[in-house]
């Protein structure tokens, strides 16, 4: 099978290597290139990361990754200095290291905020380029403000809101885990003071949040899919019911929701329905820089709402 590489190419050669942060190099999930709709290739420095959602062939595999190599190796050798693959076919992930060699404690920056980050163990690599936008929102939002921060994982959104002058960030995600790898992001940007980490599954924890109450900025940004434990088309309803309970007159709130299934103008009646018109829809968060999308309504979903006067 062959594919015409040229399209990454364009995106290599427009990609703000210089600025030495996350981002993203081409986004192939946005379907604006239908032959490569399977590829995402990212940059968390010094690393390329490949990423392909369909089976890839030895042959072409190897063309691929010697193509982005020699690219690297060419024009930005002193920043690209590791390529790591990931084959997200199927069940099951798989990353390899094909080129080069990744930091022993790999972190990434984005704003003057730092990041850590795994290319190697995990599917997911700690930090989620495409909610750039939304993080820079909750900096932007953040001053003195007391700040819920619901199925955290490793809390770059209460760094981004300590790192805008939050009085306080409480993080609740039933993972201890992730919320020991946010301990280290808040440690790592020396910002771990007045902030707290709740290891309790949120559907069964209100009493805790209500107790807490109210926040200046809370922050809903589930996983569409969590075996076990959150579907969201099925329990994303049961958080917005409880919402209007932790809020105050001036609350802001991000809803957010990954899933293509859910259009935007569904996601708006379902919070419309379940927050008993509690709360007022104010914007749709802009995409992240070079997340080029055909259809808005397949991509992330990033809204922010107010209390209702």
């Amino acid at each position: 099978m062959t594919i015409d590489f040229t399209p990454l190419i364009n995106a290599l050669a427009d990609t703000p290597f210089a600025d030495n942060e996350l981002c993203r190099v081409f986004h192939g999930r946005g379907h604006s290139v239908e032959a490569l709709s399977h590829i995402n290739l990212d940059f968390y420095p010094p690393s390329l990361f490949l990423v392909s959602y369909s089976e890839i062939d030895e042959v072409t595999l190897a063309a691929l990754t010697d193509t982005l190599w020699q690219w690297a190796q060419q024009h930005h050798p002193e920043l690209i200095t590791a390529l790591v693959y990931q084959q997200r076919a199927g069940l099951q992930s798989h990353n390899t290291l094909v080129h080069g060699q990744l930091p022993a404690r790999h972190s990434v920056a984005e704003n003057g905020v730092r990041f850590l980050v795994d290319l190697m163990s995990k599917q997911n690599t700690g930090i989620f380029p495409d909610m750039r936008k939304g993080r820079e929102f909750v900096m932007q939002n953040s001053k003195h403000a007391k700040v819920l921060n619901l199925f955290s994982y490793t809390c770059g959104f209460s760094v981004a809101a300590m790192h805008g002058g939050a009085d306080h960030v409480m993080n609740m995600d039933m993972s201890k885990g992730v919320l020991k790898v946010g301990k280290q992001n808040h440690q790592l940007n020396n910002v771990d003071r007045g902030v707290s980490f709740l290891p309790h599954d949120i559907l069964k924890s209100f009493g805790k949040l209500k107790k807490a109450a109210p926040f200046d900025l809370i922050i809903v940004d589930p996983p569409s899919f969590q075996k076990g434990s959150f579907i969201l088309t099925k329990d994303y309803q049961k958080v917005l019911r409880r919402l209007p309970e932790l809020l105050n007159d001036t609350t802001q709130l991000l809803l957010c929701a990954n899933s293509p299934e859910l259009t935007e103008n569904d996601f708006k009646a379902l919070i419309e329905e379940h927050t008993q018109g509690a709360i007022e829809f104010v914007k749709r968060l802009e995409p992240t820089d070079r997340f080029i999308e055909i259809d808005s309504d397949k991509s992330l979903k990033a809204l922010v709402y107010k209390t209702k006067t």
